[in-house]
């Protein structure tokens, strides 16, 4: 089960990164349109693939590794939400400082 979890953590933060590299190069190089399109739709395809691996664990594991993948899953996803909005944010203040001569 431990397995089965760690593999799904690696393939979720695999993907996050990836989208928040997609972003932050977009960002650089001050492409319109790099609107966070990239990291909603990772986010979005993250936490659907962990609510199927919860449904999976329900059958094979029980409700309480079901419900212990949701949990962690949350908060999880919410502290990589936190994380990458934070430093997106802190890219873009940077580049329209730099932008505006400030």
């Amino acid at each position: 089960m431990l397995i089965f979890f760690l593999l799904l953590l690696a393939l979720s933060a695999v993907l996050l990164i990836g989208a928040t590299a997609m972003e932050r190069s977009a960002i650089k190089a001050g492409i319109n349109g790099a609107n966070g399109l990239t990291l909603l739709a990772a986010f979005i395809v993250s936490g659907l693939v962990w609510l199927v691996a919860s449904l999976i664990a329900a059958m094979i594991w029980g409700g309480v590794a079901a419900l212990a993948s949701l949990v962690l899953s949350g908060l999880w996803h919410w502290a990589m939400w936190k994380i990458v909005m934070t430093n997106i944010q802190a890219l873009i203040d940077r580049k329209l400082a730099n932008r505006n001569g400030a």
